[in-house]
């Protein structure tokens, strides 16, 4: 009976020393550790769990894939792209775009009276109200035809102004905004990336605002040099990532110092949108969004002056369109059109007269 106690002992002071030593690996391994940035906890406070926890596992399953997502368009978005997509993709010659850097004005014209520029923006604002579903496989049907186009059906579907809008954007905003959106009379573009600033988005290098007043109105004088802003040569609207600082206190604590997003159309005084240029030789649009001094009223902030040092959360929150649909499903559309390139083109290439397909 006292041996078993002793052994109890031994075994209770050995699981504590191993415990002494877990807690003191765990705290040394956390001291490595670069901490959490404020920007971080809100990106990841936005993110949601979906199949990627199963791959984290290291055991997925297929069949828990397909059981549990089965997304399926309604017989309004079959329509669309059974009709609309599909003349669209008529209506686009991959090589002449490739050549003349431009798509044709009946394409243009096309893509912007049958609202492929406001599928996401709601019906009562005038748009299509597609689902994410739709969405993605009108890109991915746009990407076996002209990846250009994909390209640029894609930002005002995910990265531009109108989810922003519809989320957080005043009423008079919407109002003015959303209609013209979803008819394609304002073409939009989000300005985030600058000469300095690209993945690490909110550092926003070169792009500062202070809030001041000016005749009684509050606003912020800002200056800004955006580049590799996609449609920004043909924009009419542009969502403008900016650093706000409020050295005098002018908000009063309705609103923040930080991230912040206006809304400012193309004839605004002291803003210059071009010109363009040509990332990997692509001719989908992109250019420069640039200005000095530039006044910007509050009613042009997104959201208003309550918004103000908002804009960080406002993107993560709506990223996941763009970067967790829009991408992958031009790539499905690449890998679509490649399959069909390579699978044929092995049937009819021959040597030692045996289509090159058949070799073991």
């Amino acid at each position: 009976n006292n041996q078993s106690q002793h052994q109890i002992q031994q075994q209770r002071t050995l699981l504590g020393f191993v415990h002494a030593i877990d807690k003191r690996v765990y705290q040394w391994a956390k001291n490595q550790m670069p901490p959490i940035s404020n920007t971080e906890q809100i990106a990841l406070g936005c993110g949601t769990i979906g199949f990627d926890k199963d791959i984290f596992t290291g055991s997925p399953s297929l069949k828990k894939l397909v059981d549990t997502y089965q997304p399926k368009l309604t017989p309004e978005e079959q329509s669309y792209m059974d009709n609309e997509v599909q003349t669209l993709c008529t209506l686009l010659n991959d090589h002449d775009v490739s050549i003349n850097r431009d798509f044709s004005k009946d394409a243009w014209d096309y893509m912007r009276s049958e609202k492929f520029f406001g599928m996401k923006i709601p019906k009562e604002w005038g748009g299509l109200g597609f689902s994410t579903h739709a969405v993605s496989s009108v890109l991915q049907k746009l990407a076996t035809q002209c990846f250009d186009a994909n390209a640029t059906v894609a930002v005002p579907n995910s990265l531009g102004p109108g989810e922003l809008l519809v989320r957080y954007g005043t009423q008079d905003q919407k109002e003015y905004f959303l209609p013209r959106l979803a008819d394609g009379t304002l073409i939009p573009c989000f300005g985030l990336t600058g000469p300095h600033s690209g993945s690490d988005a909110t550092s926003l290098i070169g792009s500062d605002c202070i809030v001041t007043e000016r005749n009684g109105e509050l606003g912020v004088v800002a200056t800004f040099k955006k580049r590799y802003i996609t449609l920004a040569p043909v924009a009419g609207v542009v969502g403008l990532g900016l650093n706000l600082s409020d050295p005098n206190g002018l908000l009063k604590g309705q609103g923040g110092e930080g991230f912040t997003v206006a809304l400012l159309e193309r004839d605004h005084e002291g803003l210059r949108m071009g010109p363009r240029h040509m990332p990997l030789n692509a001719a989908f649009m992109n250019g420069t969004v640039e200005g000095e001094e530039v006044w910007i009223p509050m009613s042009s902030i997104l959201g208003g002056q309550e918004r103000c040092g908002f804009g960080w959360n406002m993107f993560v929150e709506c990223l996941a369109e763009g970067r967790g649909v829009s991408l992958p499903a031009g790539s499905v559309g690449a890998a679509r059109t490649v399959t069909c390139g390579v699978g044929a083109y092995s049937r009819v290439r021959k040597q030692f007269r045996v289509p090159i397909a058949e070799f073991g």
